[in-house]
């Protein structure tokens, strides 16, 4: 081969390694604003549903002053759930759910993060903990009978203040992922490497530690989180645990598509009973593909 063939050949290389390169320092500088897209958030119309909650407001630890929604429980037995959403909308979105749980009789805690919903702050990892704390914080003064769930990104938040906060009631983690590490790598599978994420919401590596009982519910035609973290999730819960995937649920509808049920029927044999009958050890994780035939059942 010749000196000028080899010239190219080195050329064209060099051309696509910078080329790489470049795409993996735009991710690695973009990855702010794809775990937190708040230029899209600030476009969403608010649900005018939420303001039926008395506002709040909460001091974090690190002095942010943030403002949630709340409304104790109608019912002496009944649990308060602290409703941590997702990264591509504000507390105002998870208010239809806030109002099914009121309609059992439990009480609810919309709460909000750091840059979201006009509060102050940049989001971060670290910082959606402290929002976190500032909420569970505020419930547990007011009522020891506390539960938390978690929609999307917020599982992440959930999944951290449940491992912490060991007295908590239950876990209830609606489209939930493993790490942000293995969305990532899902997602840009040639330039997502793990020591590029920020932000890792390392959820399959905290979950083990949560004491309350767990419901994990995802639809099997998410196009964000592969089902599979889900199962995955699931495996690695050690306390009572319950499994309820949906086979016509997405990634949004998953409380519309089933999940409402599942979830008020966990709530309701907790309150009746304090535990979760047979589900101390919980079945055996299967697959989605096993799944898909026998969807819309809760495993326990």
């Amino acid at each position: 081969m010749s000196t000028a063939v080899w010239v190219v050949l080195l050329s064209l290389l060099v051309v696509g390694l910078i080329g790489y390169a470049s795409v993996v320092a735009l991710l690695f500088w973009l990855q702010g604003r794809l775990v937190y897209p708040l230029e899209r958030v600030r476009g969403l119309p608010r649900n005018s549903a939420a303001d039926r909650f008395e506002p709040v407001t909460v001091r974090t630890a690190d002095g942010l002053v943030l403002t949630g929604r709340y409304a104790p429980a109608s019912q002496t037995d009944a649990y308060t759930v602290v409703l941590f959403h997702g990264n591509g909308e504000d507390l105002s979105q998870r208010a239809r759910i806030a109002h099914d749980l009121l309609a059992a009789g439990h009480g609810v805690y919309l709460a909000e993060y750091r840059g979201y919903g006009g509060a102050p702050g940049r989001p971060s990892e670290a910082g959606l903990y402290a929002d976190g704390r500032a909420a569970l914080n505020f419930v547990t003064a007011r009522t020891h009978r506390v539960a938390v769930h978690g929609f999307s990104l917020g599982t992440g938040v959930a999944v951290r203040m449940a491992s912490e906060y060991q007295t908590l009631a239950a876990l209830i983690l609606e489209a939930p992922f493993t790490s942000i590490a293995d969305i990532a790598r899902a997602r840009f599978p040639l330039f997502a490497f793990r020591c590029m994420v920020r932000d890792r919401y390392d959820n399959l590596s905290t979950i083990g530690h949560v004491r309350a009982p767990v419901l994990v519910c995802g639809g099997l035609r998410d196009p964000v989180i592969p089902p599979e973290h889900f199962t995955r999730l699931y495996s690695a819960v050690r306390s009572a645990r319950r499994l309820a995937l949906f086979e016509g649920a997405g990634h949004v509808d998953v409380w519309e598509m089933g999940a409402r049920e599942h979830v008020l029927r966990f709530l309701e044999e907790l309150r009746r009973t304090g535990a979760l009958a047979g589900s101390e050890v919980g079945c055996p994780a299967w697959s989605v593909d096993e799944h898909v035939q026998r969807s819309c059942r809760s495993l326990d």
